[in-house]
């Protein structure tokens, strides 16, 4: 986010606790404080637009629109396709209904341990209900000049969830006896991304052209073979991948989404939950750069880093169970 807007050519802050080292474009000033605490740095500063990437509970929202005042002419904070809860339906879009959050995930949000506020994990079952709950204090106290954007599967150079690159690493060491990949079949099975860099562009768009209200922001669904042939192709893999169907998925005791990264979760719930329609933010400007645009440069980040273990993926044993050796 902080580099797309500098390279529009504006004046930024970054509001960080500086407890990770992460390079800051020239010029960018770092303002050092929680959100979760003391605030007194960035009150009686104007600031224009806001893009808040770490709002879990309305709480935060509320804390930190105190802070900057109303003066904010545009903010934009990032919510999720998590808060539409269901996904029995194909092609969600805006227009469709959202669950409320209850007393009980508000209850969540304040059992939040101290050390863990900025962690969406730690909101478990609630994040998506949340992640609702933040996109109505922000409307509540902003009206037209709040928006949200309900992100989709967010990947890129720098994921920390590890999702798309343990598939990335997983085929990039695809070679001898390990050449064999078994994937969630059939291949035609949908996946749906975008490249963070494509949101952040979305995201400023929003702020520079004043697009309130909520937006679907995720990449259109592609077949997961197509993912995977096209992560081969800028690999130069040796990679054989073989389908594996969803009975001898459950059969290995295999776990979609955590064990098999991008396979949508066993529950009828999630049936389409990488099928969202997007298709309003892509008529109002957002663009999604070729895929090979997005792996080349992930492929290149995690070959420097291959000494860190990944959250997620398969363990050999579990390969094997898929395999039938």
């Amino acid at each position: 986010m902080t580099d797309a807007v500098v390279a529009a050519g504006h004046q930024v802050a970054v509001l960080s606790r500086g407890q990770s080292v992460r390079p800051i474009p020239d010029g960018v000033e770092t303002i050092l404080a929680d959100r979760h605490g003391d605030l007194t740095a960035i009150r009686d500063r104007d600031f224009d637009w806001v893009f808040d990437s770490c709002a879990f509970a309305p709480d935060a929202v509320h804390s930190l629109l105190d802070a900057v005042g109303a003066g904010v002419r545009r903010y934009v904070v990032i919510s999720s396709i998590s808060a539409y809860g269901s996904f029995t339906k194909r092609g969600l879009t805006e227009g469709d209904p959202v669950p409320d959050a209850t007393e009980e995930d508000l209850a969540v949000a304040r059992g939040v341990a101290a050390a863990d506020p900025a962690s969406a994990i730690a909101y478990g079952a609630s994040y998506g209900p949340l992640k609702r709950a933040c996109e109505q204090a922000a409307a509540e106290r902003l009206g037209d000049r709040a928006t949200a954007l309900r992100a989709g599967l967010l990947v890129g150079a720098g994921d920390y969830t590890d999702r798309l690159t343990w598939w990335v690493r997983r085929i990039d060491q695809a070679e001898g006896d390990r050449r064999r990949v078994p994937a969630p079949g059939p291949s035609g099975r949908p996946v749906q991304l975008i490249d963070v860099r494509d949101a952040a562009l979305f995201a400023l768009r929003c702020a520079d052209q004043d697009l309130p209200g909520v937006w679907n922001v995720t990449g259109r669904p592609m077949p997961l073979g197509d993912l995977l042939g096209s992560l081969i192709h800028v690999a130069q893999s040796q990679a054989e991948i073989v389908w594996i169907d969803d009975q001898a998925v459950r059969r290995a005791g295999v776990e979609p989404w955590t064990d098999l990264p991008l396979m949508a979760p066993a529950s009828p719930a999630f049936r389409h939950f990488l099928e969202v329609d997007a298709e309003r933010a892509h008529a109002a400007g957002l663009a999604c750069r070729p895929l090979d645009e997005t792996l080349g440069p992930l492929l290149a980040w995690d070959r420097r880093r291959r000494h860190v273990p990944l959250k997620v993926g398969l363990t050999p044993v579990q390969e094997a169970a898929l395999m039938g050796d």
